[in-house]
C-alpha cells in the first residue's frame, strides 16, 4: 500500500505541471483567465481579456484581446480587437489588428499596426508597419522603411523615401522597393 500511494504521489507531482502546462479552451474575461495558463487550443476574450501565449484559436469578442506571443487565427468579432505584445505569427480579422513588435503572416482590419518588422500582407483602410517585408494595400499606408515590398492605395508614405526619391516620402497609388 506504502509502495502505491508513493507511486501515486510520485506520478501526481510529475504530471501535474506538464498537463497545466498549456490550456486547451480558455475565457478571458476582465481581471480573470478561465482556467489560467498558456493557450493551445481556444480562447474566446470578451470585453477585455489578457494572456500570455496562445497558439490556436483566438476570438474576441466586444473589446481588446492583448497576448505576449500568438501563433494562430485571430478573430475580432462585433468590434473586437487583437492587440499582440511581443510577437504574431499567423492571420488576423479584427476591427484592428495591433502588434507592438513582429508579425509575420497576413492582416485584414479596418487598422492594421506592426510597430516592429511587418512580413507578409496588410489589408485595410489604414496600414502601418516599422519596416515592411511584403504587401501594404488600402487607402492609406505607412511604414518608416520598406525592405523588399509594395505599398498599393491611395496614399503610400514610406519615411525612407518611395521608388522616384529618397527625398519624397509620399507617393500615391503604387510604391515599391526589392
Amino acid at each position: 500500500m506504502k509502495l502505491t500511494l508513493a507511486t501515486v504521489v510520485l506520478t501526481t507531482a510529475i504530471l501535474s505541471p506538464m498537463a497545466m502546462a498549456a490550456t486547451p479552451v480558455q475565457l478571458s474575461l476582465p481581471s480573470v483567465n478561465l482556467p489560467a495558463g498558456n493557450v493551445s487550443g481556444a480562447r474566446l476574450s470578451v470585453l477585455y481579456g489578457q494572456t500570455s501565449q496562445v497558439k490556436g484559436v483566438n476570438f474576441s469578442l466586444l473589446g481588446l484581446s492583448t497576448i505576449d506571443n500568438f501563433t494562430g487565427l485571430n478573430f475580432g468579432l462585433a468590434f473586437g480587437v487583437n492587440h499582440t505584445t511581443s510577437s504574431m505569427t499567423g492571420l488576423e480579422f479584427g476591427l484592428a489588428n495591433w502588434n507592438n513588435n513582429t508579425a509575420k503572416g497576413a492582416d485584414f482590419g479596418l487598422v492594421n499596426y506592426t510597430g516592429g518588422n511587418f512580413t507578409g500582407a496588410q489589408f485595410g483602410t489604414f496600414n502601418y508597419a516599422g519596416s515592411l517585408n511584403g504587401l501594404q494595400f488600402g487607402l492609406v499606408n505607412a511604414t518608416d522603411h520598406i525592405n523588399k515590398g509594395v505599398q498599393i492605395g491611395l496614399i503610400n508614405y514610406d519615411k525612407s523615401g518611395t521608388f522616384v526619391s529618397k527625398n519624397l516620402p509620399i507617393f500615391p497609388i503604387i510604391n515599391a522597393r526589392f
